[in-house]
């Protein structure tokens, strides 16, 4: 019962700095991307997202984000629609991951 309350608190606390970045992931990330090993379909293309916040700022995960070629020639990844609060709330998201 007490990891319960534990886990339901740390849910509660995070939820609100991340705002919609799980809901965004889920529909516009996962299927192309992994983290801590759980991803859709296409995971290995995209490839994990451990670490990524270790690796790079903000300015750069938002750029890259709204046109992933500005910043790696040859990337995979598509240009993803994204309103500039799911953008922000993803880049959170993605920093909080090192």
């Amino acid at each position: 019962m007490r990891i319960a309350i534990t886990v339901l608190t740390l849910v509660a606390l995070t939820a609100p700095a991340f705002g919609q970045a799980p809901e965004v992931y889920d529909k516009k990330c996962k299927a192309c991307h992994s983290i801590g090993g759980v991803g859709g379909p296409m995971a290995k293309m995209g490839g994990a997202l451990d670490g990524v916040g270790g690796k790079h700022d903000e300015a750069y995960l938002k750029a890259y984000l709204k046109d992933p070629k500005s910043k790696k020639a040859d990337s995979k990844m598509p240009k993803v629609t994204l309103t500039d609060d799911e953008t922000n709330a993803v880049v959170k998201y993605l920093l909080s991951l090192k």
